[in-house]
């Protein structure tokens, strides 16, 4: 899973400023992308291991970590985690729409 959060990383850099564990309301966001243009979308990035996908999201929820990406209209907020017993990974990718007061 690294390597892949690796080449995101490296490929997003173009596009948007990229933070790791980065203090973020109630707790530090894993993987933060703030877009450089107008328009794109933020991403909001947290990983689990042997729990589940959901459980990111929730997490990215309840911590406010969108705080940091207040400015942004729209946040992708993505959760993966890994199952080492069945060595899988699963995603789940919400889309939020929040209010910009300029």
């Amino acid at each position: 899973m690294s390597c892949l959060i690796t080449l995101c990383y490296l490929k997003a850099r173009d596009d948007y400023e990229v933070t790791r564990e980065d203090k973020s309301g109630k707790g530090y966001v894993d993987f933060l992308f703030k877009p450089k243009n107008y328009g794109d979308p933020a991403i909001i990035l947290e990983l689990k291991y042997d729990k589940n996908a959901q459980e990111a999201i929730n997490q990215i929820k309840e911590k406010n970590y969108i705080e940091k990406v207040k400015n942004v209209r729209e946040c992708l907020l993505v959760g993966i985690n890994y199952d080492k017993k069945n060595k899988e990974h699963t995603c789940i990718i919400e889309k939020m729409i929040q209010e910009v007061y300029e």
